[in-house]
């Protein structure tokens, strides 16, 4: 037997979850070191541990798309930078979009880890979004057509040398974004946070020796790849194929299909994208390493999801995805908006294996970044502020019971977003409304998660707004029978003669006392809903969650509009002929 074979399993757990908790060490201190809120509160960043040969070890809960692809920052800085080249306390940047696959404002921290006597043992590395990169916009354009216009590329940048900052990367940063402040302070702490898992990660080396961690990463990875191939191997072998939609590409070009085909063979499983639209002209784009990060999110959700993550897990996938393809871009395609063809993509291959595990498999849930920004000048401050966060929606319901309502999309895993404290105290705006939003969740059997209404009162009068929504060509499907969920839509001054709907706007003028509504989609649902328990019905409609109306229209349930009991003769006869037509 080898070293690796012979190795005792509590050892195995004592280590791999010592590499864990230093990933989770550097979360906290990147948390509470950072100053903006969409780290700080949002959680928009990732931390990991990666070995020699850049693969990872160990993650904190975070955002999987930056996860998934981390790695891929890791090598590329090996690769660029060269093994003999790097030093204790040197880190490097990278955002390179189509390297990496994300765009330019997710930059990545790399940390080389060292022992006492100068040998490289591991990497750690940290990704965080900046809110402000340099681009022609503050906040980020969702109207780019070039990758040049979106801010400041990093390939293997050195920021730090041997701990000391360099003062002419940082000088050249600092003179070419905006909110500088804010940022420059973000960036010492995501530094810090690479440099703390490194001293961390370099003491369990010594702690428990070079030989012996290096047999359990060893043990790890090959743990992961056989729970994935044993969970594939329970999937029914065959060729399943989804489609689905985006609305456009932020310029008005669309709809722009996406296209899954999956195979099943035995232990492995094979995703084409052949058929998938081409690269685009507006931001609607990213790198391969990022749709792979998407592929191999499907896959651990729907192999095991709740065991931690390491490149093992990934052996048994297989991605083929054309050149020419949005999923896989190439320069200068612009790419801000990387993240809204990705969720789309997970629920499409998602939707494709319902075949191959119908037992397990979710209808699709509301699917969009959710996302908006205010830029403007704080009239307390006169200074610039920009407010960044994704909003929460429905997920789609199970064949084991309803959707959650209220949750973040699957490629963001811990995201959350601002309380109204601190939006309140840091920015010149009120949040005035934040709810369920009634009747979003698809009709089902089993119903689909209810999206949220969250209503922004703007208190700065050259306030602009941005928003990013999306599916309404294609809204969240449901399975087995069930019904799609409402979209995604920003509504800016609800109830008034000035009331406009958006699905995208950019630098729209908000005004003083302006309120921009949020309202986002649902999941879909599960089953047909006319075979939905009435009494089920009826009490989401006593919670508000569906409307009397609705339980009629879609669940031909018919309600006492007083007391809200069931009316048995009509609510059967609807159900007997759900054909009639509405009330």
């Amino acid at each position: 037997m080898n070293t690796v074979q012979q190795i005792d399993p509590v050892r195995v757990e004592v280590v791999r979850h010592a590499l864990i908790a230093a990933a989770e060490e550097m979360k906290t201190n990147l948390m509470r070191t950072a100053y903006n809120p969409i780290i700080y509160e949002v959680l928009d960043f990732s931390c990991g541990v990666f070995d020699r040969a850049g693969r990872m070890v160990a993650q904190a809960d975070g955002l999987p798309i930056f996860l998934g692809n981390l790695a891929v920052a890791v090598q590329w800085v090996v690769h660029d930078v060269g093994v003999e080249s790097l030093r204790p306390g040197d880190v490097f940047l990278m955002n390179d979009p189509y390297l990496t696959g994300n765009h330019l404002n997710d930059v990545a921290a790399v940390a080389p880890v060292f022992s006492r006597g100068g040998e490289l043992l591991g990497f750690t590395s940290t990704r965080a979004h900046w809110l402000d990169i340099g681009g022609k916009d503050p906040g980020g354009s969702i109207d780019s057509t070039d990758v040049v216009q979106e801010g400041l590329w990093f390939r293997s940048v050195q920021v730090l040398r041997e701990g000391r900052q360099d003062e002419h990367v940082t000088r050249l940063i600092e003179h070419n974004i905006r909110y500088t402040k804010n940022m420059m302070g973000d960036l010492r702490a995501q530094t810090a946070a690479a440099l703390s898992g490194a001293a961390r990660v370099a003491e369990i080396f010594g702690r428990h020796g070079r030989d012996t961690v290096e047999s359990v990463i060893t043990v790890m990875h090959r743990q992961g790849e056989q729970r994935t191939r044993q969970a594939i191997s329970d999937m029914r072998d065959g060729v399943y194929r989804a489609s689905s939609c985006l609305d456009d590409d932020c310029l008005g070009n669309g709809p722009l299909p996406v296209e899954v085909t999956a195979q099943v063979h035995g232990d492995q499983l094979h995703i084409d994208l052949q058929g998938s639209h081409a690269q685009n002209v507006g931001p609607v784009n990213c790198g391969l390493p990022a749709t792979l990060a998407a592929c191999r999110i499907a896959l651990k959700c729907l192999t095991h999801p709740h065991t931690p993550a390491t490149e093992g897990d990934f052996a048994p996938l297989h991605l083929d995805c054309p050149d020419d393809s949005m999923f896989n871009a190439q320069y200068p395609a612009p790419t801000f908006m990387y993240g809204t063809h990705l969720i789309l993509l997970i629920d499409t291959i998602v939707s494709a294996l319902s075949e191959a595990i119908p037992e397990r498999v979710a209808a699709a849930h509301y699917g969009n970044l959710s996302g908006f920004f205010f830029v403007g000048t704080d009239p307390r401050s006169g200074e610039l502020y920009i407010h960044q966060e994704p909003e929460n929606g429905g997920w789609g319901a199970g064949p084991h019971g309803d959707g959650e309502s209220a949750m973040i999309f699957i490629a963001d895993g811990d995201t959350r977003n601002i309380p109204a404290e601190v939006i309140e105290t840091r920015f010149p705006l009120r949040l005035e409304r934040h709810e369920l939003r009634q009747d979003s969740g698809g009709p089902g059997q089993h119903r689909g998660g209810l999206g949220i209404v969250r209503d922004y009162r703007v208190l700065d009068h050259h306030a602009e707004m941005t928003c990013i929504m999306e599916r309404q060509q294609c809204p969240p499907w449901g399975l087995f029978g069930g019904e799609a969920a409402a979209h995604c839509r920003t509504v800016a001054h609800p109830g008034t003669g000035a009331e406009q709907v958006y699905q995208k706007g950019m630098r729209v003028p908000v005004g003083a006392d302006g309120l921009v509504s949020i309202q986002t989609g649902g999941g879909g649902g599960w089953g047909p809903p006319a075979h939905r328990d009435p009494e089920a019905v009826r009490r989401d409609v006593e919670a508000g969650y569906v409307s009397a109306h609705a339980a009629e229209r879609d669940y031909h349930v018919v309600l006492d509009p007083h007391s809200l009991d069931i009316d048995p003769t009509p609510t059967n006869q609807r159900r007997a002929d759900p054909t009639g037509s509405d009330a």
